[in-house]
This record gives structure tokens, C-alpha cells and sequence, in this order.
């Protein structure tokens, strides 16, 4: 069982003593692991038929537990296509708000918007649940177990077991195409139904329940076949994994203890693993699932926070906004092409066909994206960070020195432009009020002299009238 994770003593001529030396101590550990555990069997009497009952128990147990986690992890986007169904308003309101703010009402942007809201929510659904799921799935499995319960040589020798990571893309992206499968009933079931609610001759009410039924229709399979589909899809990866011998009995026997034990002999913590293997049953496992259920929905806010924490993640940005800008270009494109025709049978094939080959496009951008994005993104900040790569962090560097070089000079500028005006307008002002002060000068010496004229001429008058009046006492008199 373990000779698949030994290293090959066979290496090229130019092969170090190091490298011998790591590939006989790396396989040494391995019979060191293989010897402790045979021992402990025989000594607890299991024979080679006992232990093979045991191992075909475990197999059989962890295919019950693929298709019980499986099928929960499916049951966010089943929830929330049938909310998007019965709610249409949930992915409308969003849609038109954000073709406003984009400034544009056509219907293909609307389609397009509507595209991106509705297969964002179903991802960020799935996204923040998978927190719960995780906790919910943690060491369930006994042909998988968790990185730090192995012991160090097997973890190696299970790197080493890892496909490229092209091949992991590819596989992930195949393995979503359930969903295209699920695709090919719904779509087609939906072209039959839309056409025989459009056939000639039917009364509004018939046409109304008849077009009612083919939505009705079209929802359930989407949420039903979605979940059947995850299923399909969990399948697949257990398959895959087994296939890669990244599943397999072998890692049952090398669980390491919690508590660290000086020699591997006195480990126990596997044989406790073997044994639940060796006694659990189908239904003692459903019954061990619903527990794990429960105490995962105990910690819901711990892990919905959790949740929404990794959609910060670079996988999760890269397999939900891939998800969901290829459905916005479906939308779009379904939109656009099927707005001229006619015809509601020919309608409908061609607004299914393209769902089916975009839907397609889309889970296999989810699944490869899920797969190695995060190790894409993980490789990049590797590559830009490394000293031999000074090229693209100069350009980085000499940029923003640029922008900064630019922003400050248009700083300065703008500052010394507004110091000029503030100086010219308070030099405009001055000399308006210069202006001011001297018309009203001018004005006051103008109001004096003719202040003074009047003076004169009153006396002058004065002096003229004085001697009339001397002359005229006995008739004022009178």
C-alpha cells in the first residue's frame, strides 16, 4: 500500500550524495511507518482479510460522505435560483441601478447587468456558506485526511503525487460540466414547454398557465439538477483523487498522534481511526453526519463571518468574478439574439443553445479558477517579489514616482495660480478702492466749493438788500 509513496532510488547521473541521502532517509520513514503499524495490527489480531474488510468499509463510508456533503454544499445556489424565481425583484432592482450609474438603459446592458447581479449572488451564497461546509466536512473522511494529522514523509509524498497545474485546471473545469449536463434537460425541456405556450389558437388564460408551468419547470431543474449536479461534480473529485493517490486507506495508517510521540511505535491515534472505519456503518455515519450538521449550524456567525472574509481571496475573486462575467456576457449576448426573431420556438432554441454553451464556459471558468487561482495568484506575488525580476518592479517604482512627480508639480502650479489670482484680485480690489476714496474726494472738495460760492453770494446779497431796507421802515411798519 505504501510502496506507491516511495521515492525512486533510481535518479540521474548528476545526482548529488544530498539527493541520495534525502530519497534513503525519505524511505526509510516510510518502512518505519509501514513496520509500527503492521506490528500493531497483528499484535490486536487482524490478519490481511480483516484489514481489507476494513479498508473496503472505509471506501464505502467515504462515498456516503461525498454524496451527503455534496449535496448540502449544492444548496446555496438551489436556494437562491428559487428566490431569484419567486423575488424577480432581488436581481432587477440591482440590475437597473447599476446600468444607471453605467448611464445607459439598453436592454442588452440591462441583460448584461442582470447576468452579473443574479450569478454574483449565487456565488457569494455558495462562497459564505462553504465556511459552514468546511466545518462541517473537517476530518469526515478516512481515505483523506487533513495535512497537519499526516505525518511530515507523507505529506511530501503526497505533493509529489499532485498534478501540474494546467492538468488541475483542466480537471476542475471538466468536472463542473455536471451543470452542463443538467443544462442539456433544462434547456431542452424549456424550448418544448415555451413553444407549446406560444402555439396559435390557445386562450390568455391557457397561455398564461402554460407559460407559468415551463417557468416553474425551468427553476426546478435549475435547483434540483444544480444539486444533483454538485453531487455528480464531488464524484468526480473523490474519483480523480483516488485515481492520483491522493486518496487512499495509506493515510489512514499515517495519522500521526495530537500529542507528539518520541517513537512512532507508541502512536495510537491511527488505530482509533481504523477502528471507527472497521465498526462504523452506513447508518451510525448519517447519524455521525446530523451531528455534524448541528454543531455546524451552532457556530453559523463565526463561520458566515469566516465566510465573507474569503471572498477577499484570490481564488474566490478569480472563480466568482470569472463565474459571473462570463454569465453577464451570456445574458447580454442571449439578449441581443434573440431580440430580432420572431418566432417563440425559434426564440427559445436560440436563447437556450446559447445559455448551454456560455453556462459550459462559465462553470469550467469556476472550477479551474477554483482549482489554482489561489495558486496562480500566490505564484505572481512569488515571481514580482523575487530579485531577479527588478524589471517590473522598477516599472511599478519609476510609475509611481511619475505620478507623484506629476502631482505634485500640478499642485505647485495650481497653488501658484491661485496665489497670482488672489494676489491680482486683491490688487484690483486696492485699486478700486483707491478709486473710490478719491471720487469721494472729489466729491466732498466739489460739495466745499460749492458750499462756499453760496456763502459769498448770500452775503454779497445780504449786503445789497441792507440799505433797501433802511429806506423802507415805515412801510414794513404798516
Amino acid at each position: 500500500m505504501f510502496q506507491k509513496y516511495r521515492k525512486p532510488t533510481a535518479l540521474p547521473p548528476d545526482a548529488s550524495a544530498e539527493d541520495h541521502a534525502k530519497v534513503a532517509e525519505h524511505n526509510r520513514k516510510i518502512d518505519a511507518l509501514v513496520a509500527s503499524r503492521a506490528e500493531l495490527l497483528a499484535s490486536e489480531g487482524e490478519d490481511l482479510e480483516s484489514v481489507c474488510r476494513t479498508l473496503d468499509n472505509a471506501r464505502y463510508l467515504d462515498k456516503v460522505s461525498t454524496s451527503g456533503s455534496s449535496f448540502v454544499a449544492g444548496l446555496p445556489f438551489a436556494l437562491v435560483a428559487v428566490a431569484q424565481h419567486l423575488s424577480p425583484n432581488l436581481v432587477e432592482a440591482p440590475a437597473k441601478m447599476l446600468t444607471s450609474l453605467a448611464g445607459t438603459s439598453s436592454p442588452v446592458a440591462e441583460a448584461a447587468a442582470q447576468g452579473l447581479i443574479g450569478s454574483l449572488q449565487a456565488v457569494v451564497a455558495d462562497q459564505i456558506s462553504t465556511a459552514s461546509q468546511n466545518e462541517m466536512n473537517k476530518d469526515s473522511l478516512f481515505l483523506k485526511a487533513p495535512e497537519e494529522k499526516l505525518h511530515d514523509v507523507m505529506v511530501e509524498a503526497l505533493k509529489d503525487k499532485e498534478p501540474k497545474q494546467l492538468r488541475q485546471a483542466a480537471d476542475g473545469a471538466a468536472e463542473m460540466q455536471t451543470f452542463s449536463a443538467r443544462n442539456v434537460l433544462r434547456n431542452g425541456l424549456d424550448t418544448h414547454l415555451s413553444s407549446n405556450a406560444n402555439q396559435p389558437g390557445l386562450s390568455p388564460q391557457a397561455q398564461t398557465t402554460a407559460t407559468a408551468n415551463a417557468a416553474n419547470s425551468k427553476v426546478a431543474i435549475t435547483s434540483i439538477g444544480g444539486v444533483l449536479a454538485g453531487m455528480g461534480t464531488g464524484h468526480l473529485a473523490r474519483m480523480r483523487e483516488e485515481r492520483n493517490d491522493l486518496r487512499d486507506a495509506a493515510q489512514i495508517f499515517a495519522r500521526k498522534d495530537a500529542e507528539p510521540k518520541e517513537n512512532i511505535a507508541d502512536e495510537r491515534d491511527w488505530y482509533e481511526t481504523y477502528k471507527a472505519a472497521k465498526d462504523t456503518s452506513s447508518k451510525s455515519m448519517l447519524s455521525h453526519g446530523a451531528s455534524r450538521v448541528g454543531n455546524a449550524a451552532i457556530g453559523t456567525l463565526s463561520s458566515t463571518l469566516e465566510g465573507v472574509r474569503s471572498l477577499g481571496t484570490a481564488r474566490s475573486v478569480l472563480a466568482n468574478g470569472g463565474f459571473s462575467a462570463v454569465f453577464s456576457g451570456v445574458s447580454a449576448a442571449q439578449k441581443a439574439a434573440t431580440a430580432p426573431i420572431s418566432n417563440p420556438l425559434a426564440k427559445a432554441a436560440v436563447d437556450n443553445a446559447i445559455n448551454l454553451v456560455g453556462s459550459a464556459a462559465a462553470f469550467g471558468a469556476y472550477g479551474a479558477m477554483g482549482a489554482v487561482g489561489q495558486k496562480i495568484a500566490d505564484k505572481a506575488a512569488e515571481w514580482y517579489d523575487k530579485d531577479n525580476h527588478a524589471a517590473p518592479k522598477a516599472a511599478v517604482r519609476d510609475t509611481a514616482v511619475a505620478g507623484a512627480t506629476m502631482a505634485r508639480d500640478t499642485a505647485v502650479a495650481g497653488a501658484t495660480i491661485a496665489r497670482d489670482t488672489a494676489v491680482a484680485g486683491a490688487s484690483a480690489a486696492v485699486a478700486g478702492a483707491h478709486k473710490v476714496m478719491d471720487g469721494a474726494r472729489a466729491t466732498g472738495n466739489y460739495a466745499l466749493d460749492l458750499g462756499e460760492r453760496a456763502a459769498r453770494q448770500a452775503s454779497e446779497l445780504r449786503q445789497r438788500v441792507r440799505p433797501q431796507q433802511n429806506g423802507n421802515d415805515a412801510m414794513e411798519m404798516v
